[in-house]
Order: structure tokens, then sequence, then C-alpha cells
């Protein structure tokens, strides 16, 4: 773990000035210092022109690995910083570090945070435009913490966490609520740095990235900083001005269990406050890093052991992790536990991730903005996509193994619900309570990339569909293929039938036909040309027959080879009343297609024979080329659409099976 006792200044003093406590020399490295803390002593000074005003003795900071130390410098929103201080907090959940920063423009705070670095600045704001502190929960008269009441936000008018607030034109989330202590500090501040007082905290998000606090520490409106949530490398810190000790630089160390006296290998030692013994079962714990772990549970039968080792290292999805503690938790309906293992992981950079194992299907997840979800109905909305609520309860905690940044044992709970996106394989899970609220996005992680990367895990094998699991047949994707290929079809079939279908290559009129019912007339047509080989229509019309009957007996001759095609077809209509009504069947026209027609020069043969008033009768024939075959095209459409069909009957069947096991499953 690193000490900052040796840090140097990144530029020389403007003033040197004396201690009150211990007359140790006190650095001054900016004109806008307001509050110093000698390194010797502890003692916290007000500047005051050439003078110090002793405000009492404080802690000096524990020397948790960080990112940064006092002299570091970087860049943020365009503008170099300094570190010039560093403050030691503790809301309940461990100790964090507050970096006071100066820049040109005024002072930035930079806190680090559950692997999350976060940048602060202060607005002033007119006080009629802040909240009242009535809006906060209250306070117990003994411990002095929020109590978190229920339903308190609707009865009186207190905030829960997932309010919204409005704050300097932005309608903010909020996100926790607290107090805390400051509990060390080193280096130069900005402003009065108070000793001995808890301080009063709203956390609030807007989206994804920007996040605020309302600071009611001091009486009055509250103090309004607002910033967001940045990545280390869009700090630009000059490598030069780091600490030897970063989180990608951490050792293990260990650990000695005061149950079994096991070794505990602790892998995040700056940060771990819960310790799971894989020996015995035992649960240590401690308040902050700076206190030495305590048994709160002890031994038990270890009956669920996890699969994947801890202290696993494996690179998933091109981040290199490291296996740091292990929960069995679940949710209890129809009096049974329905339970899923937890496995929580640090990046290289000091960042946390959740891989989760539900009936041998697993995903990774990772911290987002409370903020950047909308819930509307039975649906959350995320990055532009609606998720669908698959499940939620209670869950409460079975089993801990390994280390953890908060403190946890068995019968811990929270309220969760999980939100689904099927097309993204996606997963959005909500944790709240009264005065916090969590969000993780996680995505599915096939079993055999698992595998790779952890050759020494035992995975169970995967039942049933997971809850995030892919779906092996993507509908929409499959239908917007088949509606290009039948648009592509139909567009070739139009064309086809405005450039080269139903051409017209023959039409003439004949007749009469016989006089007589038993009498055959034979005519022949003109010499007409195919110029491509293709079928070819014959259509026969008897516009003025009434109730009669005329088949034509035909022969298509190829005058090139003298081949003849025989073909038949008719035209019989009928018509009259029955009861005072009338009726008619038939039809005055008929046609027959013939298939494959070479090319070439051709003259039908036309024998009509007429029946009853059939007789006498003029008729037209007409000869169309390339016709399209109706009922090839609906067949060639109903091939096109069989394959799609099959395949979104397994798709949903796939889903079927999914959703049986979600809270809405029939």
């Amino acid at each position: 773990m690193s000490s900052f006792g040796d840090e140097a200044s990144a530029v020389a003093p403007l003033q040197v000035m004396s201690c009150t406590n211990c007359g140790a020399d006190v650095e001054i490295t900016s004109p806008a210092t307001v509050t110093v803390a000698c390194d010797s002593c502890g003692t916290l000074l007000l500047r005051d022109g050439v003078e110090f005003e002793s405000l009492g003795e404080v802690a000096l900071a524990a020397p948790l690995v960080s990112h940064f130390q006092i002299g570091t410098e970087g860049r943020y929103d365009g503008r170099a910083f300094t570190v010039r201080g560093q403050l030691q907090l503790d809301h309940g959940a461990g100790l964090w570090n507050e970096w006071a920063a100066e820049t040109e423009k005024g002072w930035i705070w930079i806190a680090e945070a559950q692997g999350e670095i976060l940048v602060f600045e202060e607005q002033e704001l007119s006080p009629d435009v802040l909240p009242s502190r009535d809006r906060l929960p209250k306070v117990h008269d003994k411990t002095g913490d929020m109590i978190p009441g229920k339903g308190q936000s609707r009865e009186s008018k207190r905030w829960s966490a997932g309010d919204v607030v409005t704050v300097a034109g932005g309608v903010w989330t909020v996100t926790e609520m607290g107090r805390g202590n400051v509990l060390g500090c080193r280096g130069e501040f900005p402003i009065r740095i108070q000793v001995g007082v808890r301080t009063t905290y709203v956390d609030l998000a807007l989206g994804s990235a920007r996040v605020a606090t309302l600071d009611f520490t001091r009486p009055g409106p509250p103090e309004f900083l607002s910033g967001h949530r940045v990545s280390l490398g869009s700090l630009s810190l000059d490598p030069s001005t780091l600490p030897d000790q970063r989180p990608d630089r951490v050792k293990s160390v260990r650990v000695t269990c005061n149950q079994c006296g096991g070794n505990i290998e602790v892998q995040d030692a700056d940060r771990a406050l819960t310790l799971g013994c894989a020996h015995c079962g035992s649960v240590l714990t401690r308040e902050r890093q700076t206190d030495a772990y305590r048994a709160i549970e002890g031994e038990r039968e270890m009956r669920n052991k996890p699969d994947i080792p801890i202290g696993s290292v494996a690179t998933l999805r091109g981040e290199e992790v490291t296996v740091l503690g292990y929960l069995r938790r679940g949710v209890f309906d129809d009096g049974r536990l329905w339970p899923w293992h937890e496995y929580l992981l640090r990046t290289k950079d000091g960042a946390y991730r959740w891989l989760v194992e539900s009936d041998g299907h697993w995903t990774m997840a990772s911290a987002t903005s409370p903020a950047s979800v909308k819930s509307t109905g039975g649906k959350m909305h995320f990055g532009g996509n609606s998720y669908r609520h698959f499940s939620g309860g209670k869950a409460v905690v079975d089993t801990v193994l390994g280390e953890f940044y908060w403190q946890v044992k068995a019968g811990d709970s929270v309220r969760t619900s999980d939100y689904v996106n099927t097309k993204t394989s996606t997963l959005v899970s909500l944790e709240d309570g009264p005065l916090s609220m969590a969000v993780s996005e996680a995505g599915h992680i096939p079993r055999r990339e698992l595998e790779e990367a952890f050759p020494a895990a035992r995975l169970p094998k995967p039942d049933g569909v997971g809850i995030v699991e892919p779906n092996p047949v993507q509908v929409d994707v499959l239908w917007r293929t088949c509606g290009l290929l039948l648009a592509m079809f139909f567009a070739s079939f139009v064309a086809m039938r405005v450039t080269l279908a139903n051409k017209v290559v023959f039409t003439g009129e004949f007749g009469p036909t016989a006089s007589t019912s038993d009498t055959e007339k034979v005519e022949f047509t003109e010499s007409f040309t195919l110029e491509e080989k293709g079928n070819l229509r014959i259509t026969l019309k008897v516009p003025s027959v009434q109730q009669g009957y005329v088949a034509l007996l035909g022969g298509l001759v190829n005058e090139d080879t003298g081949e003849v095609t025989t073909f038949t077809t008719a035209a019989q209509y009928y018509s009259g009343s029955s009861g005072g009504e009338r009726w008619s069947e038939g039809k005055r026209s008929g046609r027959t297609l013939l298939g494959k027609v070479p090319a070439g020069r051709y003259r039908m043969r036309l024998a009509t024979r007429p029946y009853d008033k059939g007789t006498g009768q003029t008729f037209t024939v007409t000869a169309k080329s390339q016709v399209p075959y109706g009922l090839w095209t609906f067949l060639g459409f109903l091939a096109l659409l069989v394959f799609p069909v099959i395949q979104s009957i397994r798709a949903g069947v796939f889903e079927t099976k999914r959703w049986s096991k979600s809270d809405h499953a029939g």
C-alpha cells in the first residue's frame, strides 16, 4: 500500500508558515488555499493572511492505494490541474479519497469510490432555487443516521432514492442519501474543513455521465457541486506525478482467519471490508480499511462452493480481471429459494465487474448511472432500447466467500428487479432501497468463452434457456431478408410482365361457327412469330353466345419444322330465371396454356364445334406469349415464406422456454 510521506510538491511553495501546534514548517503552494493540514502533527490550520488559526487535530489520511497523490497533474475539461489536498471520508461503506485540485479557473474535486472516478465543481446558485433541507429523511436521535422510512417521500414530501430533483435547470435523480465523517486529510484546500462534524449529503445523477451532490452539512441552503463520471484515461495524468502504488500494481496480502487459523489471500486489501473464509465458512468484517477484521459469523458448513476459484486471473471482454469474491443469492418463492451465483471481479484499473451464473447461464455486469434508466409501466428504457420486466423480489444472501468492498453477511437482503432486452441480449438490474439505489447493465457470456478464460473452473451445464441468452434465430433479420427477397421477386415479376410478359403475338376474328351442332368448321390463321421460347396462352371469346356452347379444337403448327401441337378450350354460357330470380352460369370465354413453345413461325388450325345456340356465332382467338403463370408465382412466394415461418416457430419456442422462468410465466 502506498505511503504519501515522501511526496514532493509539484511547484515551489509560495509561502512557508509555522504550525501553531508543533512549530513545524507548513508550505502553502496556492494563493487560494484556505485550510492546510500540518504533516507533522495533524493539526488543521485556517489560513488568515500571514497567520494560522488552529481548527483542531485531525487524523492524517490512511495510505489507501490510489491513482492520485498530492502533486499529481492532469487535464480536465481542457484545463490543467494540480492536486493540492486529500480528504478521506467514510459514509458507512468504507473509506474513499477526495482530492482537491487547483486549475487556472478555480478548484475541482476528484472522488475515487468503488472503482469509479467522479469530478465535481461547486456552482454558486441563488438560495431560492435550491431545495430545502426539509426534504431530507429524518435522522435518528441516538445514532445520527438517516432513517429509511417506507413511503416517506409520498407521505411527508421527504426524499427517497429514485425521486427527482430540479436543480440548475436539470432534472436529477436521487441515487443515495446519507451522513458521513471526514476521517483524515492532508495538504491544502480552498474551503474551511470542519473537524468533528458529520456530513449530510444527497447524491444525484442525470443521464449516464453527469453527477452532482447537495451538501447539507453547513446550516442554511445546501452547497451544490456538479460534475461528471470520467474515465482515468480522459484525465491525461502526467506519469511522472503518479504514485508508486496504484490499483494496477496492488499486491495480495494474507489475513489469518481468527476462527480456523487459515490464511485468506486478500487481493483488494485497500477496499475489502468483508472476507468470507474459504476454509471454514466464517465471515470476517471491518468498519473501515484502517481497522482489523473481526468474525461476525463463526464456522458454518459450506454447502455451496464457487465453480470459478477465487483469486483466478483472466481476460474477459478485453479486460484483465481478478476474481475477488463469491456470493450465492436467491429469491424465496413458493416456499423455496431460487438461487443464482455472483462473482465479484476487479479490473486492472481498479474498477469492478460482476459475473453472474444462473442455471448454467452466465452474464457479465458493470455499474451504470441510475439516472440513465427510465421506467414506464412494466418496461425500462435504457440506452435507446426498451427492456421488459423479467423477474424481481427480495434477494437474500445465502453464502459469502472471498472479499467484498462493502459489509455483507448471510441473511442480508435487497429488493431487486431485472429487465431484459432479448434482441440485444442485455439485462438491466435494479437494486433499490429508501436511501440508495444501484443499476447495472449485463450482457450474455457464452460458457465456452469462460472455459477458455478460466481453465481450472468447473462450470455447470446449462439448463434450459438463459435470461438473456441470444436466440439462435434472429427473427427480425430473417424477416428483413425475406422481405427484401420477396420485394426483389415481385419487382422481377412486374418487370417481366411490363417488358416481356403477355405479349400479343396474334389476334383475329373468325366465324360464324357451323349452323348445326353436329358439324365442325375448320379455319386457319395467318402466320405469326414467336421471338423467344416460352409459353403461349390461347384465348377464345364468343361475346354473343346466350344459351350455348362453342368448343375450339385447335392445332399450333410450326411452319419451320411442321410439328403440330394440339389444344382445346371452350366457351359456354347459360342463363334463365327460377322462382322470380335470374341466374347464369359459365363464361363466354375459355383459354388454354401451352408450355415451352420454341421460337419460330407459327399458324393455327381452328376447328369449332357449336352446340344449341352456339351455332352461327362469331368468335375471337388471341395468342399471348411469355404469360406469367399465377400458380407458379404463388408457389414461388410461398417457397420464400416457408423457411422464415419455420424459423419463427423455432424462435417462438425458444422465447417460450426463456419466459417460463420469469415472474410472468403462465
